[in-house]
């Protein structure tokens, strides 16, 4: 069974887009006690500094501390550590693949750009160089797409998640995260959608007992990236997660895998999990 998230890299470029991320992350953080790293890679440490995410004012917003709360106080209160951290780099990947190296982060939250056709071949989105670099789980929060978190209220919705299935790489380590979210943060109404593109019959899975709902949809053929898009865009699904191997070949490296696809063109959130993580 894997361990809850204890260390929580965000790195955040200051945009509309990672504040929906940043959420996120936040969210993240209170549900396991985590020590949540901010990472910005910026020229100027100081101009930048101030452009933080502000996590009091979030929390605060979220009604969980009182208006005049001190720093430390979401740590003892909530149990929380944030740190707010700036790499004065040129290469944004370098600086956060550099930053696991000083840090035992074991999840990461970021920020997504949709990517597809010829730019994606001559140059893939940092989220995905980054990802395939770190090996961690990774929730990767899409531009244009609904978020599970709401930045200004802190509500979670994830009522319906999608596990992308296959023979290999092997979905139980994605259909656990995804009952214990259901677990934790779902409705009575919840539902985990277990999901396999190739084939008529459903791959050997083994789902642990629970009072969760589990449904099963197999499509025969197709491409998987486009299947999953689409039932999720369908179903309204608040979370895909999915176990990636990485990128084998030149095909992969250059088009990207499927988990890259998906990434590219979601309408909520993707976690991708490798098969290391």
């Amino acid at each position: 069974m894997s361990a809850p998230a204890r260390f929580i890299l965000h790195p955040t470029d200051f945009s509309a887009q990672s504040q929906l991320a940043f959420a996120h992350a936040l969210r993240l953080a209170l549900s396991n006690e985590s020590t949540l790293s901010l990472l910005h890679v910026g020229d100027d440490a100081y101009e930048d500094w101030d452009r933080f995410p502000a996590v009091r004012k979030t929390l605060e917003r979220w009604g969980l501390i009182e208006p005049d709360a001190k720093r430390s106080d979401i740590q003892e209160k909530l149990g929380v550590g944030v740190e707010k951290v700036i790499a004065e780099q040129k290469d944004v990947v370098d600086a956060i693949t550099g930053f696991f190296q000083e840090r035992p982060i074991d999840f990461m939250v970021l920020a997504a750009s949709g990517r597809d056709g010829l730019a994606s071949w001559l140059m893939p989105s940092k989220a995905e160089k980054i990802a395939h670099q770190t090996h961690v789980p990774t929730l990767f929060v899409p531009a244009g797409g609904h978020g599970c978190v709401s930045l200004e209220t802190g509500a979670v919705n994830i009522d319906r998640i999608i596990v992308p299935v296959d023979q290999t790489p092997h979905s139980s380590e994605a259909i656990e995260r995804g009952l214990r979210a259901i677990s934790a943060l779902g409705s009575e109404n919840a539902t985990l959608t277990l999901f396999h593109v190739g084939s008529t019959s459903m791959p050997d899975v083994k789902i642990p007992e629970g009072p969760w709902r589990v449904e099963q949809k197999v499509v025969p053929a197709g491409d998987p990236a486009s299947e999953i898009i689409a039932l999720a865009s369908k179903t309204k699904a608040n979370l895909i997660a999915m176990v990636t191997d990485g990128a084998h070949g030149f095909l992969d490296v250059f088009r990207g895998t499927t988990t890259d696809k998906v990434v590219r063109h979601a309408p909520c959130p993707v976690l991708a999990i490798p098969t290391n993580g």
